[in-house]
């Protein structure tokens, strides 16, 4: 079944960047008026009561900490994008160009934390010994992330077919079928490496540290790099562009997506109910260090996330079959 054939209301591109950057501009807003200033620059406001905004978002070691998961999600979100709209062919200058910023954003953050921590801790912290500066065991990290990882993989394709105005019972096939693949796989891969841990059903910490992912992740990162894909593909989509294609997604398949969606917030929410809320950050900070500030924690990552989407974006064409 061809897109056309499934198309309803195209929601526009700025709309879709609306909601993340007001978040961000809130979170900033809401970190001034806790610290009785608008600039935030050399403020702690990390959590752990020890960052600057500044070091917040350039915060290299956590960002080597959070690369196999930013690599994910961007997989995640360029399949996604392959799925819900036509795919230009071309694109491979723009593709190498996005993995080799991808690589070098890496390579800059690992020779930072080698800097200052040395080259053993920075390879710690890449692969995902550590969940906090002061803690580390084997594969915390990715089991940190582990249940709001998952659901960002179910969340991505589901909010791209949305915005892309064909519903949620659809399904990519063909190349965006392929990435989509090459995503779950990678994640499959790196859960059987690294185990899954009991603190991920059964730490306080961890529980209301994978909310903080979804809210953050789902609400932020989520739709500003979707948006920012298709403004990438709209700019390039013309006589050379590959129509994608989607089909109705099965009744099991939707009851599982659905069932990913919906479930594991359900379960986050209903765990973090019984649990101390102090026990679930460092807070050695107010409360906007813990929520607000996350979001500058990440900028790294959806830049890196938004690199890893145009890689995927830009290779989709070589697995679409020519029409």
């Amino acid at each position: 079944m061809k897109l056309a054939d499934l198309r309803g209301v195209r929601w526009p591109t700025p709309l879709l960047l609306a909601l993340p950057l007001g978040l961000v501009f809130g979170a900033y807003v809401w970190l001034a008026l806790e610290h009785h200033t608008w600039d935030l620059w050399r403020v702690v406001v990390h959590e752990s009561a020890r960052y600057t905004l500044g070091e917040t978002i350039f915060f290299f070691r956590h960002f080597l900490r959070e690369v196999p998961v930013d690599v994910a999600m961007g997989l995640f979100c360029g399949a996604a994008l392959a799925g819900s709209g036509p795919l230009p062919r071309g694109h491979s200058r723009s593709a190498a160009v996005a993995g080799l910023l991808a690589c070098g954003l890496v390579v800059l953050a690992f020779a930072s934390a080698s800097a200052t921590e040395g080259w053993r801790e920075a390879l710690r912290d890449l692969l995902q010994f550590r969940t906090r500066d002061d803690e580390a065991a084997y594969g915390s990290h990715w089991s940190f992330h582990l249940l709001s990882t998952i659901w960002f993989g179910a969340a991505a394709p589901a909010a791209a077919s949305l915005w892309a105005g064909f519903g949620l019972g659809v399904r990519p096939v063909g190349a965006a079928r392929t990435l989509l693949l090459i995503a779950w796989t990678w994640t499959a891969l790196f859960t059987v490496v690294f185990g899954v841990q009991q603190e991920v059903f059964t730490s306080a910490r961890y529980i209301g540290h994978q909310a903080r992912e979804i809210l953050t992740h789902g609400l932020i990162t989520l739709p500003l790099t979707i948006g920012l894909l298709r403004w990438a593909v709209a700019r390039r989509t013309g006589a050379n562009a590959v129509s994608a294609t989607m089909e109705r997604s099965t009744p099991s398949r939707q009851v599982l997506t659905w069932g990913i969606i919906v479930g594991i917030p359900g379960f986050l929410v209903a765990a973090f109910r019984g649990v101390d809320f102090g026990a679930t950050a460092q807070m050695h900070s107010a409360l906007a260090g813990v929520v607000a500030a996350h979001v500058f924690e990440h900028v790294l990552d959806m830049v890196m996330v938004g690199l890893v989407g145009l890689t995927v974006v830009g290779v989709g064409p070589a697995l679409q079959p020519a029409q």
